[in-house]
């Protein structure tokens, strides 16, 4: 497997093992992209999770209020909300075995109106917290968004129990004959309608501190309404408590119980609207914050590939330059053929190597055509030589060595292959020959 995969590698020209190169280094890339679009995309169904709750909430208040006498504008066309989120969201939330207990308490609720409600109230809160732990809500992770959850999913339906009991309470005093009981009983609801106060309070403050302008001036309004209509309704209470039983301080009563629910509902409502604002934003800006990633993320690829590109192109064409001069010499055996290539790097030095070694091999060829002339013309002599009809004799100076004799000059030699003249001629003409 290894040698086929060499092999198949061997074919591949220089850019496009180049290439092979980026497209494995692009496919880890969009592998640990991949990954992190993923890690958003859990943020995002975090979020759009939360916004469920949101909606859920919204139903829950909506409808649980409109047994108390709030009517908002959307129940006027649908007297129960609840069941259209019932549907749609409980197999997501797993809560369609308390809303559905919730539900049958609602309809009792509308027929028999003056019921009691504390059982109602008790399921819907049970509901909420259910819907807070499902949606995520409870583990909201921005602080401004978190605390309008706690006031919307906790601090409100706490507040309008404590608005029902005391109102109950003040209700059926007069029924029971009075005492140290009913005074602490008072006295505790009293504690815990200044301690729910100043839980909302509190959670207001928090997201002042965390809030954008334009949250602090949506919320403003109703923040100042809830908390003066629910101290003017302990106020009432404790007039009562405190006063002689006559019809104007039970007017009065009912009066502030009556605007402290409407108060206490403006503040849900716009609490829940802005929620979901909240959740939206931060969806919207994942969403955004992913598409930017990824665009850079592409953006950042196409450059690095234009950058692989321009590498093997200074890669592919110098040695695409080589090969063209180098098949020109073999075809063409012409060696003053030069690659023409200027840097400093690897490639470079590989032109200066080649074309050196095309100049000494045009060198070489000169020589070797010296060195062929030279070899014919010695041809040529002794053929010359050869074709004389009287003895001819070449030796070597001084050694008088014989190089060539022709055939007439062979009897003459005698066999003789190194100085002959000493032996073939006499002294006195040997003499004369030399100094001829």
């Amino acid at each position: 497997m290894l040698t086929r995969l060499t092999l198949w590698l061997g074919r591949l020209s220089v850019g496009r093992k180049l290439t092979l190169i980026y497209l494995l280094d692009l496919c880890a890339v969009i592998y640990v992209s991949g990954i992190l679009i993923h890690e958003k995309y859990i943020a995002i169904d975090f979020a759009r999770k939360e916004l469920v709750g949101a909606t859920y909430i919204e139903a829950v208040r909506s409808d649980l209020m409109a047994r108390f006498g709030v009517q908002s504008s959307a129940q006027a066309t649908k007297p129960f909300l609840l069941a259209e989120v019932r549907e749609a969201y409980d197999p997501l939330l797993q809560t369609a075995e308390r809303s559905a207990r919730f539900a049958d308490l609602l309809l009792q609720a509308a027929v028999k109106p003056q019921a009691d409600k504390t059982p109602l109230l008790n399921e819907g809160r049970v509901l909420l917290t259910i819907v807070g732990n499902q949606s995520n809500l409870i583990l909201d992770p921005d602080l401004d968004s978190y605390y309008v959850m706690s006031l919307s999913l906790l601090r409100f339906p706490e507040l309008l129990q404590i608005l029902h009991d005391t109102h109950k309470f003040m209700e059926g005093r007069g029924k029971t004959a009075s005492g140290q009981g009913q005074i602490a009983q008072l006295l505790n609801l009293a504690g815990r309608l200044d301690a729910a106060l100043l839980g909302i309070e509190a959670d207001y403050g928090q997201v002042w501190l965390a809030a954008s302008p334009q949250l602090k001036e949506s919320l403003q309004s109703s923040r100042a309404l809830v908390l003066e209509s629910a101290r003017r309704f302990g106020a009432e209470v404790q007039r009562a408590a405190n006063g002689a039983e006559s019809a104007a301080p039970e007017s009065a009563l009912r009066t502030a119980y009556a605007e402290a629910l409407s108060a206490l509902n403006g503040a849900w409502q716009v609490a829940v609207v802005e929620l979901k604002g909240l959740v939206q934003t931060r969806v919207d800006h994942l969403f955004s914050r992913m598409w930017l990633h990824l665009g850079t993320a592409l953006l950042l690829l196409a450059c690095i590939l234009s950058l692989v590109y321009l590498v093997a192109s200074q890669i592919a064409k110098p040695l695409q330059k080589l090969a063209r001069v180098a098949d020109d010499v073999r075809r063409s055996t012409d060696y003053t053929h030069r690659a023409d290539w200027h840097s400093r790097d690897e490639i470079g030095q590989l032109f200066a190597a080649f074309n050196g070694m095309l100049a000494q091999l045009d060198q070489d060829r000169l020589v070797q055509q010296e060195l062929a002339a030279s070899a014919r013309a010695s041809a040529a002599q002794r053929e010359l030589v050869e074709a004389f009809p009287i003895p001819m004799v070449v030796t070597s100076v001084p050694d008088h060595e014989v190089l060539h004799a022709n055939g007439p000059a062979q009897p003459w030699l005698g066999g003789v292959t190194r100085d002959p003249w000493r032996v073939g001629l006499d002294s006195s003409v040997r003499g004369r020959f030399f100094q001829r």
